[in-house]
């Protein structure tokens, strides 16, 4: 299935959203998931959006540079559509400012296999993990969780 029909059927207007949803950068909402799921008669679910792999109809070039790319079979220019995957040994490390982050996050955020940051099933980067954990410390009465580049507010 092209990606336009694959848009068109899940009710997905930006392509670049799909196209995050193919390539792993971002996890589809419950609704958009639900509809996967019953579209591929269960072949696809949540646990392929979070699997470290390649997606099985991509193609893995390896650069001059050392570098993985993918390349999806719908590609027109090949340079335009890859995504850079990290080593099987990429893990991330996390500092106890992280862990503090997730732990009252209480379940909305989350590493990926991967070592991609998640904020409510969308990629984000560290700082704003923190930020949204410090907004419910501070919504708790508790002391917020000191981070590079958040400011405390009083």
């Amino acid at each position: 299935m092209a990606p336009r029909e694959l848009r068109r059927i899940l009710g997905v207007k930006d392509r670049a959203t799909l196209w995050r949803y193919l390539t792993g950068m971002r996890i589809p909402q419950p609704k958009v998931m639900q509809q996967i799921i019953e579209l591929t008669n269960g072949q696809v679910g949540l646990r392929d959006f979070l699997d470290p792999a390649s997606p099985k109809c991509a193609t893995v070039i390896t650069m001059p540079d050392g570098r993985v790319r993918l390349i999806l079979p719908w590609s027109q220019d090949p340079t335009r559509h890859e995504v850079i995957v990290p080593g099987e040994d990429f893990e991330p490390r996390i500092t106890p400012p992280i862990k503090r982050a997730l732990k009252a996050l209480g379940g909305r955020g989350w590493f990926t296999p991967t070592g991609k940051v998640l904020l409510d099933g969308r990629v984000t980067d560290l700082k704003r993990l923190v930020k949204a954990a410090n907004d419910n410390l501070k919504a708790d009465g508790k002391d917020p969780i000191p981070y590079p580049g958040l400011e405390p507010k009083e």
